[in-house]
């Protein structure tokens, strides 16, 4: 839940809540390119005063073109810039931001999905409570040059440059979680995990919309939950991310249907709820120990 401080901000979680922050609009941006986990927008601005604001994704600001000046909000602090080519601020969501300058500013805005830092988590992380804080401007090259290859890709309509993004995205979390991050003591309620009714409602909401591109955050409204505070819950209930659950649960089905049916391994992959044919073939092999053409052969039927 926001603090009541927080009530007044703008969310702006969405596209266009974000046009009341900025003077003008991205010149460039990632909405129509098909990327998931992440959000590229390039800007090129005059001098403004933004509102303050907030989002539930994980935000990097990462600076481009002439030195600059600038007097920020972040969190519960404020501070006057000295703006450099280079230059990285770290916003995690629901933290408060808001910015002043009177001076132009060229900058890339990254938005990663909070759903992905989860997964990362979640995929062999230490234990503990793992939480991104935020960070004032310093020079990051990684996430620097990230950027940049991420706005070059988009710009030039490279064929798979979804994959590539993806690719990016992941890496950028891992970065976050090394270098941006602390560990803090849990919240009791996350060691109890859901209660036995809302498990049971989420793994057969689960096991009935299969087929379909599963959010943690549609999966967590079935209960009324966040999808932050769900994720939480359900890891300690489970022992599995949602995103892992939701995986596994879509191989053990294709285990029934190459056993028992007479079905083409493509048509398998997208019956339980995959669009790409190696990546189910990744997860089977990962998850079963054998590839698909394996299991069809060891129940008596030819390769398809």
């Amino acid at each position: 839940m926001l603090k009541k401080h927080q009530s007044l901000a703008i969310d702006v979680t969405k596209a266009e809540n974000r046009r009341c922050i900025l003077p003008k609009q991205p010149l460039i941006c990632s909405y129509q390119a098909g990327w998931e986990n992440i959000c590229l927008e390039y800007y090129q601005q005059p001098a403004f005063e933004s509102p303050e604001h907030y989002t539930l994704d994980y935000t990097l600001v990462i600076y481009l073109g002439c030195e600059s000046q600038l007097q920020r909000r972040l969190g519960e602090f404020r501070k006057l810039e000295r703006l450099k080519p280079g230059d990285v601020v770290v916003i995690p969501p629901r933290a408060i931001h808001a910015a002043t300058t009177t001076q132009k500013s060229e900058f890339i805005i990254l938005m990663l999905d909070a759903d992905l830092i989860n997964r990362v988590v979640g995929d062999g992380w230490e234990s503990g409570v793992v939480e991104v804080t935020p960070h004032f401007a310093k020079p990051d090259p990684l996430i620097y040059q990230i950027g940049l290859a991420l706005k070059n890709t988009l710009t030039s309509g490279t064929i798979g440059n979804h994959f590539y993004a993806d690719s990016m995205a992941t890496a950028l979390a891992v970065h976050l979680l090394q270098h941006y991050s602390i560990r803090r003591q849990p919240h009791q309620e996350c060691y109890q995990g859901l209660t036995n009714t809302k498990l049971r409602k989420v793994q057969e909401f689960i096991l009935n919309h299969l087929t379909e591109d599963l959010l943690i955050g549609t999966i967590a409204d079935e209960i009324g939950m966040s999808k932050y505070h769900f994720a939480r819950l359900f890891k300690q209930s489970t022992g599995l991310s949602p995103y892992q659950y939701v995986i596994k649960c879509r191989i053990e089905r294709a285990k029934i249907l190459l056993s028992k049916e007479k079905r083409r391994i493509s048509e398998v992959a997208s019956m339980v709820g995959f669009s790409d044919q190696s990546q189910f073939s990744r997860h089977f092999k990962r998850l079963v120990g054998v590839t698909p053409q394996e299991v069809i052969r060891n129940h008596g039927r030819a390769n398809p």
